[in-house]
């Protein structure tokens, strides 16, 4: 069984309301050693307002608890740690757009492209203009997915999502390329996972980007969180737009290779070189937290935001950069990141937030 919800629009209210709620759990156990392990994976669904929250939980002696909303993008908005709440996230899905709050999902044009249009291989796309004179974050973040009944496996609780761009719809008009973009969730004792496919249905090479952009809590507070990521350089932007340039983090106001303080930190930056065995790690410090973000090979690049002035500060994992297809029509190949899937063909990734107590 499958479902598919409406669009969230102006009714929605709060993620918790009470009345006609209809909550469907899938539960598992694992126990050895004199420890025990309680997995268990539901849907909070009120009828009345057509709302889909599916919660990913783990009961160790560190409960980890994830809530995830289809209807907003496959958004994971809330993940918390010990009763701490990770993700800066709504208090109410009411306008919840995918956007600013979670972990919105990237695709298939991470971050921005100027004027909103790009080419690829001599054939234009007009993604139109979301943020002043640019398109950002792509075409996915906000819409509507489909998925199956959450389940535990394998001392997991496991979501699978996913999204179509078939001919007739809007995605496809804007990226006509017939393809599924599928993502699973996968919590556990250790952290949770992230994976992506994107299976190429048409008879032309599919370019693409995919990235998470999580809005990460100052969790404890904003002292004494600090991040370090061992990139190997950083691309040099004009208005937040990278010119193809890679420049050099020794010595820099950017240099995160090791653990620099969030709180003093003002950058929208761009980084590539990342790579699997040297994963970014942000510590925080007053919560007794250390989180790792862990990758496949795909993810290359690192986007690091914070500005003081907002509540939250970003730590981006992208397969490639912002306006990658641009980049890759001038010649930047390897700089842009940009994944091509040949025709019949498919290409998979993850990201997973490792979770372990500060030693």
């Amino acid at each position: 069984m499958t479902r598919r919800q409406g669009t969230w629009g102006g009714r929605l209210a709060a993620v918790f309301c009470a009345a006609g709620l209809v909550v469907q759990c899938a539960c598992g156990a694992a126990g050895g050693a004199g420890r025990s392990e309680r997995v268990r994976a539901w849907v909070e669904s009120n009828q009345k307002l057509g709302l889909d929250v599916v919660v990913l939980r783990v009961d160790t002696p560190r409960v980890i608890e994830a809530r995830i909303a289809p209807a907003a993008g496959a958004n994971m908005f809330s993940l918390s740690w010990d009763g701490v709440e990770l993700l800066y996230r709504p208090d109410t899905l009411h306008r919840f757009d995918g956007s600013t709050w979670g972990i919105p999902v990237l695709y298939p044009t991470p971050c921005r492209i100027p004027g909103g249009k790009f080419t690829f291989r001599g054939e234009r796309f007009d993604f139109g203009l979301n943020r002043d004179d640019t398109h950002i974050h792509g075409l996915v973040r906000d819409a509507v997915w489909e998925y199956e009944p959450p389940r535990v496996e394998d001392g997991a609780a496991v979501l699978h999502t996913w999204i179509e761009f078939k001919p007739g719809s809007e995605l496809y008009r804007k990226f006509p390329f017939e393809h599924r973009l599928d993502l699973t969730y996968s919590l556990d004792p250790s952290g949770l996972k992230l994976a992506f496919s994107v299976d190429n249905h048409d008879n032309r090479p599919l370019p693409f980007g995919f990235g998470l952009h999580p809005y990460w809590n100052y969790a404890g507070g904003r002292e004494g969180i600090r991040l370090s990521a061992p990139v190997a350089g950083r691309m040099e932007l004009e208005n937040l737009v990278p010119t193809g340039k890679i420049m050099p983090v020794e010595g820099a106001a950017w240099d995160i290779r090791q653990p620099v303080e969030v709180a003093g930190l003002r950058m929208d930056d761009v980084f590539t070189g990342m790579r699997p065995e040297f994963p970014a790690r942000i510590q925080f410090s007053r919560a007794g937290l250390a989180l790792t973000l862990e990758t496949s090979p795909e993810f290359g690049h690192l986007i690091v935001y914070d500005q003081p002035e907002n509540p939250f500060f970003c730590v981006e994992n992208l397969t490639s950069s912002p306006d990658a297809h641009n980049l890759y029509a001038r010649g930047f190949e390897a700089e842009s990141g940009l994944l091509v899937v040949p025709p019949g063909g498919s290409r998979q990734g993850w990201v997973r937030y490792a979770l372990q107590p500060l030693k």
